[in-house]
C-alpha cells in the first residue's frame, strides 16, 4: 500500500491525525501541551474506589484511558469511539494494565442522546469535545451544541457522577463552556487547569 504524500505534514495545520501511530508519534512535538493536561487531568479525579465506572469518551489512541489505568488500575473501563482502528490501537495499550476492558464503536454528536453503555460513575473527554461539536459553526450556534451534548453527558452519568473535560479552546471559550455545562445541570462546575489554549475542567451530577 503506498503511504500518503509526506508534504501533508509540511502544511501549518497538516498531519495525519486520524492516523492512530502518527498521532501518537507527533501528539508531543505538536501539541507539547497535550500531555501536561493528560497529567493535570487525572490529578483532577476524585479518588476512584475499585469497580468504579469510567466511560473515555471518543478515547483515541486511548492515552487518557491509560493514564487514568496507571493510577487507578480496579476501575472500570470502558472505551469509547466511532474509529475501529483506533479503538485498536487503545485496547493494545490500555491492556497493558487491563486485559479486560470494555470497547465500544459508536459515533457520538452533539444531540443530547445520552452514550451508549451507561451510565458511567465518571466521563472523560480529552481531545473530543471540539471535534464532536464541529470547528465550521458559529459561535451562537456552537453554544447549543455543546449545551446539548453536555445534556446527553448528564443522562450518561449515575448520580453524583462526574464529567471531566480536557481539551484547547475552539469555537467555544471555556467560560461560555463552562456556563454550558451549567445550563445542563451540572454543579460544582470549575477550572482545574489552564495554560495557553488547553485546559481541564469539571463538574458533577447532584446526588
Amino acid at each position: 500500500m503506498k503511504a500518503p504524500n509526506w508534504r501533508e505534514n509540511l502544511r501549518r495545520r497538516g498531519g495525519f491525525w486520524r492516523h492512530g501511530r502518527w498521532y501518537d508519534l507527533h501528539l508531543p512535538r505538536r501539541m507539547p501541551l497535550a500531555l501536561p493536561m493528560l497529567e493535570e487531568l487525572v490529578a483532577a479525579l476524585p479518588p476512584l474506589e475499585p469497580g468504579t465506572t469510567v466511560c473515555d469518551l471518543a478515547c483515541g489512541t486511548g492515552n487518557a484511558a491509560f493514564m487514568v489505568l496507571m493510577n487507578y488500575p480496579d476501575v472500570q473501563l470502558t472505551l469509547l469511539d466511532e474509529d475501529p482502528d483506533l479503538l485498536a490501537i487503545a485496547q493494545e495499550k490500555t491492556g497493558e494494565i487491563r486485559p479486560d476492558v470494555t470497547l465500544l464503536q459508536a459515533r457520538v454528536t452533539a444531540d443530547g442522546e445520552p452514550l451508549p453503555g451507561g451510565p458511567y460513575d465518571v466521563v472523560i473527554a480529552s481531545l473530543a469535545l471540539h471535534v464532536i461539536v464541529g470547528a465550521d459553526v458559529e459561535s451562537a450556534e456552537a453554544d447549543g451544541r455543546y449545551e446539548l451534548l453536555f445534556q446527553g453527558l448528564r443522562d450518561s452519568l449515575t448520580r453524583g457522577g462526574h464529567l471531566f473535560v480536557a481539551d484547547h479552546v475552539g469555537t467555544l471559550g471555556l467560560y461560555r463552556q463552562m456556563k454550558a455545562m451549567e445550563r445542563a445541570g451540572f454543579a460544582d462546575v470549575d477550572c482545574a487547569w489552564r495554560q495557553d489554549d488547553f485546559f481541564v475542567c469539571g463538574g458533577r451530577i447532584p446526588e
